[in-house]
């Protein structure tokens, strides 16, 4: 008697496919869980940054008694004068200005940089030339004497702090601030198109302040010529005034050229508990920098948390989250903002926010409380 043969049964087109469709259904049911579960653990990291950087500014000024200057236009008193104290340094400015003018230019997230594990970038810093000094343009003349050390440029370090996961975890080429723009009607490159920044950027500013920045107002001190300044001013001689160019003083906020606000002025004006430090920068990710993409002079978002200028100062002045210009705040979450209060406390605030409030939040002493938020 011949043996029955065992047929072995395999699976059939049909229960292949629906096999497939199950797994492809399972993954498309859990995907925007794990998607969320990220994005949930990227505002946390988020939050724990800026708590982070409030933190380092309380220590600073734990030690120094005051907070650090949005912007040093000028190092010392005696450079003080009509022309290099009432407008901000620009970052285009040769190294050699500095020496004889004091044009610095450098941010208050430099001063910093002890206060947040990076002293090492902080003692390779060359104060003796301004943020330009500090880039990659003077660290190619390095044979030249400039640089005692060799390495990246300073200006160019990559602080993890300094960025937003949700974003992204270092410079992007071709997005966000292709080739180091410095916003103004007509955005200038501090570099070639072929050598785009490799390092050194930030996705978070401070508040200068609730009313209009840079080149937003037609007579913005910041923009005006030497000539003009004199015209307006030629008695200056208190570094203090220089805190007044940035903003009317109802408007002023922490951060400024060559400001030194107090922890006394904050709680004695608003309160710091009613007073945003630090928030994340406006960055326009998703509209990259290309010669055929429409983009107005108004969103193109500088970069780097070196220069004291549009890309480390933001102003409340408009609604955050709105992708309309550079100075506004904005972050990459889609329903909220995540901002740094002055007594240390961190606050996820609704993209939706009344911008009465929102422009209340951004200045010391404006004497309208801002309210619930």
């Amino acid at each position: 008697m011949r043996a029955m043969r065992r047929r072995t049964r395999g699976f059939t087109l049909i229960e292949l496919l629906v096999v497939i469709f199950i797994i492809a259904l399972l993954v498309a049911l859990l995907l925007p869980a794990v998607q969320q579960a990220r994005e949930a653990a990227n505002k946390t990291s988020c939050e724990s940054n800026q708590k982070q950087l409030v933190l380092a500014l309380h220590n600073y000024h734990d030690t120094h008694n005051v907070m650090p200057p949005g912007q040093i236009v000028t190092r010392y008193l005696g450079d003080l004068t009509t022309a290099t104290g009432r407008r901000y340094a620009d970052p285009t400015e040769p190294y050699s200005n500095v020496q004889n003018a004091g044009l610095s230019g450098v941010s208050w997230m430099f001063h910093i940089l002890p206060y947040i594990e990076q002293k090492n970038v902080y003692q390779l810093w060359r104060p003796d030339f301004n943020v330009f000094g500090n880039s990659e343009l003077a660290f190619d003349n390095s044979a030249g004497g400039l640089w005692r050390v060799s390495g990246t440029p300073p200006a160019l370090s990559n602080i993890p702090m300094f960025y937003c996961p949700s974003r992204r975890k270092g410079i992007q080429r071709n997005q966000f601030s292709h080739n180091k723009y410095i916003d103004t009607d007509a955005p200038v490159q501090l570099t070639p198109a072929s050598q785009s920044r490799f390092g050194g950027g930030t996705d978070y500013a401070g508040c200068a302040g609730s009313g209009l920045l840079f080149n937003l107002q037609t007579r913005s001190l910041w923009d005006l010529t030497p000539a003009q300044l004199n015209t307006i001013n030629a008695t200056l001689t208190n570094p203090q005034a220089v805190n007044d160019v940035n903003q009317l003083s109802g408007n002023m906020g922490v951060f400024g050229a060559n400001s030194s606000t107090t922890m006394s002025a904050m709680t004695a004006g608003d309160g710091s508990s009613q007073t945003i430090v630090v928030a994340e920068a406006e960055r326009f990710e998703g509209l990259k920098l290309t010669p055929n993409t429409p983009r107005t002079a108004l969103q193109i978002a500088s970069d780097g948390w070196a220069w004291g200028g549009p890309a480390t100062l933001f102003t409340t002045y408009g609604g955050p989250n709105k992708k309309l210009e550079y100075s506004f705040a904005g972050g990459p979450h889609d329903d909220i903002i995540i901002v740094g209060l002055g007594d240390g406390s961190v606050r996820r605030i609704s993209k939706s926010i009344d911008e009465r409030v929102w422009r209340q939040l951004g200045n010391v002493a404006g004497g309208i409380p801002a309210g619930n938020f």
